[in-house]
């Protein structure tokens, strides 16, 4: 866990979703000392205030509709997700899974623990916030790998070519125009495609 990391956590807008009782209030105190900007919310809101990065949802049994409707509401990506418990048995587990909670506070709220798992949980969100980042990144080259493949094939085939000079093709007309040779390539696609639709459509 990096120095960065720790640093970070104390400009963390945090908001604490837990009844207004002694362990919410020291949940909140506990946080301010850290360096967050912490705010106590009571009861479950509708949706989350804007620019929260973390939040600490109470896992009340009571709230349990009301929880289910805000994690529907919530943003995409949704923010760092820590649940605070008193008990465990099946359901309040289950409550935890559907949360996507990535730590566990448990009540009475101590001081000691908390940090280390802020740290711990938000962590987790900003590798998988990266993980999920280069996923995309991997997917648009693999679409744009594939629609490059598709372009050369018929350029092969219609000028009866090579797939290097197919390639060369597709290459230095992305250059000369200044566009990404995908953006050629789907260009090449869709000609072929406009020409193979009136093709059908004079044979009718």
């Amino acid at each position: 866990m990096s120095f960065a990391l720790l640093k970070d956590l104390r400009h963390l807008n945090v908001t604490v979703i837990h009844p207004l009782d002694p362990d919410g209030e020291r949940l909140v105190e506990h946080l301010r000392r850290i360096g967050c900007t912490a705010h106590l919310l009571w009861p479950v809101p509708a949706a989350l205030p804007k620019g929260c990065d973390v939040v600490f949802l109470a896992m009340e049994a009571e709230a349990r509709e009301e929880i289910a409707r805000l994690l529907k509401a919530m943003p995409n990506p949704a923010p760092t997700m820590l649940a605070v418990v008193s008990y465990e048995n099946p359901a309040m587990l289950q409550m935890v899974l559907e949360s996507g909670a990535l730590s566990v506070i448990e009540r009475p709220i101590r001081p000691f623990g908390l940090l280390t798992n802020l740290a711990i949980a938000r962590n987790l969100w900003l590798q998988h916030q990266r993980l999920q980042k280069e996923a995309r990144k991997y997917k648009r080259k693999l679409m744009g790998d594939q629609t490059v493949a598709r372009a050369k094939a018929i350029l092969m085939a219609t000028n009866k070519i090579s797939e290097q000079d197919a390639y060369t093709r597709l290459r230095e007309t992305a250059m000369a125009r200044r566009l990404p040779i995908d953006e050629i390539a789907k260009a090449v696609i869709d000609s072929e495609s406009l020409l193979r639709g009136l093709k059908n459509d004079a044979c009718i």
